[in-house]
């Protein structure tokens, strides 16, 4: 079950992280059907347009400028719409007080069930929960994997990787999806666990307990999270491109011209990235 998020802030939280650029792996897997997966980037998505990113990278809850995409950007002097697009999409929403605030608000249309309640509380008791456990009946199984999902499009949970035993490394073996909280996530518990507890007792989201701080820092404080963000996404950009031309020299393409499409495509990200990363000199 892919339940992912996030928690990007931002809309991290509704749906597996997304690519920086998915038009590149699609258009390479119509290009050599050999092609591997696209590299997993954790890099999280804005909302902001393209000239929204020419004013520096606005905040996808505020509209106006992110402080630590403006601290990033300014510090390299940047130009050109593609460099500052990408860079306005490097945002470290998942570390920002202001992308937890939005989250929050958003929680108040959000209806807790049985089994949203019991894994919620089940994952804040343990670092990681497996959601299905073997032997469950399909319908407890599937009702429970559908409460992760929408925990996960909440930002409350994100899936995790976990060792398996050898029996769950067989083919026959049954998919466990394993999750655990997110940091809204463990706000959530903490500061509304009172509602979550008492089965059938709607959350009162306006009534957080005033004494959980609520998670995140202020986004001039987050330089240095936005950095690593840019580095993670250069070297799974360049571990892409080189899977791309490894494709291609192990069996013949069809089309070489949209090969050449998408090994540019990469290189003008990988080449916007780096000059995020390489400041100039004054």
């Amino acid at each position: 079950m892919p339940v992912d998020r996030p928690p990007d802030g931002a809309d991290t939280a509704k749906a597996p992280i997304e690519r920086l650029v998915p038009v590149a792996a699609a258009v390479a897997a119509e290009a050599h059907h050999h092609l591997p997966g696209p590299a997993t980037s954790r890099a999280v998505p804005s909302r902001t347009t393209a000239g929204e990113a020419k004013k520096g990278g606005a905040c996808p809850h505020t509209q106006s400028p992110c402080p630590a995409l403006q601290l990033l950007i300014g510090r390299t002097q940047i130009e050109g719409e593609g460099p500052l697009a990408w860079a306005s999409r490097i945002s470290p929403c998942g570390s920002c007080r202001v992308s937890m605030k939005a989250q929050r608000s958003r929680l108040k249309g959000l209806r807790l069930g049985h089994r949203e309640r019991e894994i919620l509380l089940a994952a804040a008791a343990h670092d990681m929960l497996v959601v299905t456990s073997p032997g469950m009946a399909r319908s407890a199984s599937t009702a429970r994997r559908r409460a992760a999902q929408t925990l996960a499009r909440a930002g409350l949970v994100m899936s995790v990787e976990r060792e398996r035993t050898e029996p769950e490394r067989s083919a026959a073996a049954q998919a466990r999806a394993a999750i655990s909280l997110t940091a809204l996530g463990r706000y959530v518990v903490a500061a509304y666990g009172r509602f979550i507890v008492v089965a059938g007792k709607p959350v009162r989201w306006n009534r957080p307990l005033a004494r959980v701080p609520l998670p995140g820092r202020e986004p001039a404080t987050l330089l240095d999270e936005a950095l690593e963000l840019a580095r993670a996404e250069l070297r799974a950009t360049l571990d892409e491109l080189k899977r791309v031309l490894l494709a291609a020299v192990e069996r013949p393409i069809r089309d070489p011209a949209m090969l050449d499409a998408v090994t540019r495509h990469l290189e003008r990200k990988a080449h916007g990235l780096k000059e995020l990363l390489e400041p100039r000199a004054p």
